[in-house]
């Protein structure tokens, strides 16, 4: 499943907002952060309050009187804030991840609140989505001397501890949460059974909530030990709620072909799930289902709601959508319940600043580790979850495959994924793209879409050519099982379903369905325009292939935040994963179930994703928490990074390779070999400050932490267990430290490589007692390296013992002068002082434009097309109009500095419901896309080259149903003859090799509710551009916009 966050348009869908709401007194979801730190973070510096947050290796004791006295006084600070905006609706409030409240807010009180001194941030509630027979065989935890067995077997692993699943809620009947076992030992929640579970640990302090469908009663045991909802982000805008939920309760929604439900329960067996029920797809028994801590318990904080929506493209009517407001609240109550770990296989976090990521980083401190989902938008350069404090999950494949193949008439046989349970005899065979209705669109026509989104309500596949037949469908936009259940729509009896590079799926279908990969489909479909063509498809097997081969949806690196940075950090399985969800049902069945005269059944089903690796490592990580108490976050992350082993080749060319770091991680994660790593890297709090201070200085609270405590002079710096540097300027030395977590003394010596650099490492060994800490330099200097070219490598540390601590080593010679590539601010006057890196000695030129407000182009109408990113590449390379798409050219001269080219929501025909992407193409033949939900969409390039360049922007849909939409685009191209807002740059003219170097941008005197683009050039001793820094102010009332990737459905596309 993907899982992507939706915009602001979708919450003003769902409001039901028109063009009229955007006024100044319409009330929209915020989250409001004040300046005092949460519990969890809090060091002391008020007045008669201790310090609450943990020392190292022990835990918040939320019942003790410094903590209550604490959360008190944020109590009172929070009442001084919400009293200024007495008219506003208060949704939520926080006080142990982070300080401060949710609240629907005017345009007048959001400035008014960021100009409060109490008020640290102001940020939009976004919408988010959800991003597995069993692998701990695969994982080796059940081998003779695996974690299971160093734990004291099956039946103890995991005890101790509690897994908080953040996601779409649990199914209580699902074996998986029993607390009981039947005579064979099998997990069973019938009261005759015996109880294998004790209480929850002491530590725990959650519990239950009551809801629609779920009586903590009943429904609550020893096993799962909490159950929390939270909506009050998702009502605020306004939803109706579609039949499948269960509102305002912890159960999770109906499943199947008509909801959304199974999620929340496929990540919480998957880590945690008892070990012993037959899991069975279909009817065919599928083997014993387990997760990989089979003796944790488990917390449930359903955030996830499903709401109508008519554009949905799975045959549901429906969508499922998370609220930033309500993804707070859970980890706030996480964290104050007292869990071990949280799994997230929930998208965003594309910014440190991002406030669930600001939570999580107060919920590391407070000695919880996070696993969180990388995302589902690879191979493209997409990564999630960027911030230091998160272990970010990639999704690979595991070594059994379910496979059936496709026989045509003329003796080809190709093989694919499936979970067909029948044989199909030779059919006749046709290409969807032959077998339309008249007027069908032609894209639609070839992805099977069962109902049309350009015209909704018709479907496209004509039932006179498809009864009878087995049909090509082409993978993408709509969901998978939508394109076979628009065969069966139209009587076909089988589908061949071709693949577009994302990787092949095995999955129940409404017809049968082998999945084959590009290359075979191409083949497939060339035979099916031939007189006479026929297929037959075979039942599935159970295959053992070669693994692991990592997805091709895995979101790849580099992290676009820090580049210094290495994201994601480690792969696990996220392919064909069986666990528990829930059930497909009537709607007088889930009413039955929702007023209590009928009890649930488990199901369960295979998906796919790195919302499916991310509970593998989340299960691995709880297992080490058990092993190693006294283990920090870090540490256990780098236990599994550094013990971690390569993947399989993919065949995938350039960056998106799955060997490389940006694709894998450190690698795949091997959970024997980290349960005794040697050696980890460790981090805590003030390392995190020390980070922020450098990258998010604004979260860092107090401001005196960033001297007191000091500032990371290079992010590469930071004790991560990856090396990564992002802009090798010249001779560069990266500082680590590593501690020894073995009972005996050793000694390690180094092995470094990096093609191209010469690497030295000082020292080389390290003698150390048990428990000892050790620094170490890394110095790569560029030999052979070619600039703008990635070098990969790897520093080895190893031992007589066996130990072997492996971790990845990256680095980029870019440019002679390395500068921040974007600056914000909402001031009308201000300042901004930042650090800029030279490799050269001698004299620094620079350049400035601006600062230049907004050009807003004229209306332009467009038909809705469902366009991919691909679709549009190749529509603005042909550089024509169509009736979907509109090319807009532009002349870029030689002295521009930035250019910049955005839609907002407000600037569309149908504010909120319609759904603009755009991309600019380069005179190079590259370019930039954006492809968000709604129509919040931005390009920018620094200093580019002089040329022509296409800015194409093309009509994805509407949800009004309307037969066109219009929109005004915004355009900035700055250059040095512009010149406003008094904006200035100042840096020194003279810098040496390798030192850093402050610089100042200032401005005055702008409008307010504007927006304005800026950008300062550094240059070589030749005059040549080696950085940009973009300034970009939004002035005033201009409210703070929730950004998303366009919603997938809830089977991947």
């Amino acid at each position: 499943m993907k899982l992507r966050p939706i915009s602001l348009a979708a919450m003003l869908l769902l409001s039901g907002f028109s063009a009229s709401t955007y006024a100044q007194e319409a009330r929209r979801p915020y989250i409001v952060q004040l300046q005092a730190q949460p519990t969890a973070s809090y060091a002391g510096g008020v007045a008669n309050l201790a310090p609450t947050q943990a020392t190292s290796g022990s835990r918040i004791n939320f019942e003790s009187v410094d903590v209550q006295n604490y959360v008190r006084y944020l109590g009172d600070q929070q009442n001084l804030v919400t009293s200024t905006i007495a008219n506003a609706e208060i949704l939520a409030s926080y006080n142990t991840v982070l300080n401060g409240f949710a609240a629907m807010l005017t345009d007048a009180e959001v400035q008014s609140l960021q100009n409060n001194p109490n008020v640290l941030s102001v940020q939009a509630n976004e919408m988010r989505q959800l991003q597995t027979i069993t692998t701990t065989s695969f994982l080796g935890l059940d081998a003779a001397n695996g974690m299971w067995s160093q734990l004291g077997g099956r039946n103890m692993s995991g005890e101790g501890m509690v897994v908080g699943i953040i996601d779409g809620g649990i199914w209580p009947e699902n074996t998986a949460f029993a607390d009981r076992v039947d005579a064979n030992g099998v997990p069973t929640h019938d009261a005759g059974g015996t109880q294998v579970f004790g209480p929850a640990p002491a530590s725990y302090k959650g519990a239950c909530d009551s809801g629609l469908g779920f009586d903590p009663a009943k429904h609550c045991n020893n096993k799962l030990v909490g159950a929390h909802a939270y909506a009050s982000g998702m009502k605020a805008s306004n939803p109706t709620f579609h039949w499948t939920e269960f509102l305002d309760s912890p159960r999770d929604s109906v499943g199947g072909t008509v909801g959304h439900g199974g999620h929340g329960d496929h990540t919480a067996s998957t880590v945690a799930g008892n070990w012993g029920a037959t899991a069975v797809i279909s009817g065919v028994p599928m083997g014993i289902a387990t997760g990989m801590a089979p003796r944790a318990r488990i917390a449930a904080y359903k955030v996830c709601w499903t709401f109508v929506d008519a554009t949905a493209t799975d045959g549901t009517g429906s969508k499922n959508s998370c609220t930033s407001i309500d993804i707070v609240s859970a980890i706030d109550q996480a964290v104050k319940d007292g869990v071990n770990v949280i799994n997230f296989s929930i998208s965003g976090g594309e910014s440190v600043n991002d406030l669930a990521e600001q939570a999580f980083l107060r919920a590391a401190n407070a000695g919880v580790f996070v696993a969180a989902s990388a995302g589902n938008s690879g191979p493209d350069n997409q990564v999630a979850h960027i911030s230091p404090w998160l272990t970010t999950v990639a999704a690979s494949t595991h070594d059994r495959s379910l496979k059936s193949s496709v026989t045509l008439g003329n003796g080809a046989k190709y093989s694919g994924a499936s979970f067909n349970t029948v044989d199909l005899a030779a059919s006749p065979m046709i290409r969807a793209e032959d077998a339309g209705l008249a007027g069908a669109d032609a894209t639609e026509l070839k992805l099977c879409f069962s109902n049309s989104v350009v015209s909704p309500g018709t479907p496209l596949l004509d039932p006179a050519k498809v009864a009878g037949k087995v049909v090509t469908c082409t993978r993408g936009t709509n969901a998978r099982v939508d394109k076979s259940l628009a065969v069966l729509n139209a009587g076909g009896v089988g589908m061949v379903l071709v693949d577009n590079g994302a990787g092949l799926v095995a999955e129940v279908h409404s017809v049968p369905t082998v999945h084959v990969s590009v290359a075979d489909g191409a083949l497939i479909k060339t035979y099916a325009t031939t007189a006479s063509a026929n297929a037959a498809i075979s039942k599935f097997g159970v295959v053992k292939v070669p693994a692991p081969i990592m997805a091709g949806f895995s979101s790849r690196g580099p992290n676009r935040f820090d580049g210094n940075q290495l994201k994601p950090d480690i792969t696990g399985p996220g392919v064909d994963i069986i666990a528990n969800v829930t059930p497909g049902m009537t709607e007088a069945e889930r009413n039955a179930i929702a007023d209590g005269s009928a009890a649930g059944a488990p199901a369960w089903a295979s998906y796919q994703g790195t919302s499916m690796s991310s509970p593998h490592i989340a299960g691995i990580a709880t297992l080490l928490r058990q092993q190693h108490p006294t283990w920090s976050p870090a540490a256990v992350k780098s236990a599994m990074m550094t013990t971690s082993t390569p993947t399989l080749d993919d065949g995938l060319i350039g960056m998106q390779n799955g060997k490389l770091p940006w694709s894998q991680g450190a690698g795949h994660v091997n959970p024997n070999g980290a349960a005794n790593p040697g050696l980890v890297y460790d981090l805590g709090k003030n390392d995190y400050i020390k980070y922020q201070c450098k990258v998010n200085k604004a979260a860092v609270v107090p401001a005196s932490d960033c001297t007191t405590i000091g500032t990371l002079n290079e992010t590469y710096n930071l004790n991560l267990p990856s090396l990564t540097v992002g802009n090798v300027v010249g001779p560069t030395t990266m500082t680590r430290e590593v501690t020894n977590v073995s009972d005996t003394a050793a000694t390690y010596n180094a092995v470094a490589s990096l093609p191209g650099f010469n690497v030295l490492v000082t020292p080389s060994t390290l003698n150390l007692a048990a428990g000892a800490k050790a620094a170490f330099t890394v110095k790569i200097t560029p030999v052979t390296a070619v600039e703008n070219v990635w070098a990969y490598g790897a520093l080895t540390w190893s031992d007589a013992a066996g130990h072997v601590v492996r971790s990845p080593l990256s680095a980029l010679v870019g440019k002679a002068i390395s500068a921040p590539a974007e600056l914000t601010s909402d001031k009308v006057s201000g300042s901004k002082l930042f650090a800029i890196k030279t490799g050269f000695t001698g004299l620094m030129g620079t350049a400035k434009g601006g600062l230049k407000a907004a050009t807003l182009g004229d209306s332009v109408t467009l038909a809705p097309g469902a366009l991919t990113s691909a679709q549009l590449k190749a529509a603005c390379v042909a550089g024509s109009d169509t009736a979907s798409t509109k090319v807009h050219n532009f002349a870029i001269p030689a002295n521009t500095v930035a250019a910049r080219f955005s839609l907002r929501n407000q600037d569309t025909s149908n504010p909120g419901a319609d759904d603009f992407d755009m991309m600019l193409l380069k005179p190079d033949g590259s370019y930039v896309y954006s492809g968000n939900d709604g129509s919040a969409e931005q390009v920018q390039v620094a200093s580019p080259a002089a040329g022509n360049y296409k800015v194409c922007v093309t009509a994805y849909g509407t949800a009004t149903g309307n037969p066109d939409m219009s929109y005004r685009m915004s355009n900035w191209v700055v250059t040095t003859g512009d010149t406003g807002g008094n904006f200035s740059l100042a840096a020194p003219s003279k810098v040496v090799s390798g030192a850093n170097a402050t610089v100042g941008m200032s401005w005055s005197g702008l409008a307010t509710n504007q927006r304005y683009l800026a950008a300062g050039q550094f240059k070589d001793a030749g005059g040549n551009v080696q950085a940009t820094t973009i300034l970009r102010i939004e002035t005033g009332a201009v409210a703070p916009t929730a950004v998303g990737e366009r919603s997938d459905t809830r089977i991947s596309k």
